[in-house]
């Protein structure tokens, strides 16, 4: 299992690793830990496959653990993030971000250990595999997608599929999964990759802005804010 630690105090930083190997020791789980000063300097070497989870707390000097999460998200969905933070008046800024847990300091090795067993359960669950149109995504890899004629151009975070699929195809598939909602006349959305609403925008959390149509603004907030507080419920939050 790789673990990273973002945080610029070194005391914390060296408590935090020898929590970890107290709870893999105890395991019989073998871990890696690297540690990183700055959200900068763990974002410059960065791959979507370097590290299972992320703790990163919340204030540190330069880029806020906050900042850093969305630059996080940018390059991996399935990276499990636990944020240190010394307040919970946080949690709210952090939630866009898809954090797996919180951590208040100051904390117990017990606390830690609860939150890897339960990060343990889920490190390499990565979601659902659909096809549409004899193409295959991961699930959770879905933003949102738009009616172009005969296809539908289908964007993650990074990159656009151009599929030939009616949207009345594609959207009866997505909208079988919790998260998806048709917001405007040929446009369907993942709320599980939506930052917020702002104004008749669903903003993504790449930062692309998808239009709601003014007749739906209200459904699709209401529905936005049920799939968060579904989230949270499930994950135990």
């Amino acid at each position: 299992m790789k673990i990273a630690i973002i945080d610029d105090n070194n005391q914390e930083q060296l408590r935090l690793k020898q929590h970890i190997f107290d709870w893999s020791q105890q395991c019989g789980i073998a871990v890696s830990v690297e540690i990183f000063d700055s959200g900068e300097e763990f974002m410059r070497g960065f791959t979507s496959d370097r590290f299972d989870i992320v703790f990163m707390d919340i204030i540190m000097n330069g880029q806020s653990g906050i900042e850093t999460a969305r630059s996080l998200r940018k390059v991996s969905l399935v990276t499990l993030l636990i944020f240190i933070t010394s307040s919970s008046e946080f949690m709210s800024a952090a939630f866009p971000c898809h954090a797996f847990d919180y951590v208040i300091k100051p904390y117990t090795g017990e606390r830690i250990s609860e939150v890897l067993n339960e990060a343990r359960r889920s490190v390499g669950s990565v979601g659902e595999v659909i096809e549409i149109a004899s193409e295959k995504f991961m699930l959770y890899e879905l933003f949102y997608a738009y009616s172009d004629s005969n296809y539908c151009d289908i964007f993650t975070a990074s990159s656009l599929h151009k599929v030939r699929i009616s949207f009345k195809e594609l959207s009866d598939i997505l909208s079988a999964y919790p998260g998806f909602m048709v917001v405007s006349r040929g446009v369907i959305v993942n709320f599980d990759n939506t930052s917020h609403i702002s104004g008749f925008d669903c903003i993504m959390t790449n930062g692309d802005r998808v239009p709601v149509s003014r007749r739906k603004i209200k459904e699709t907030e209401q529905a936005f804010m049920n799939r968060q507080f579904s989230r949270l419920l499930s994950e135990g939050k």
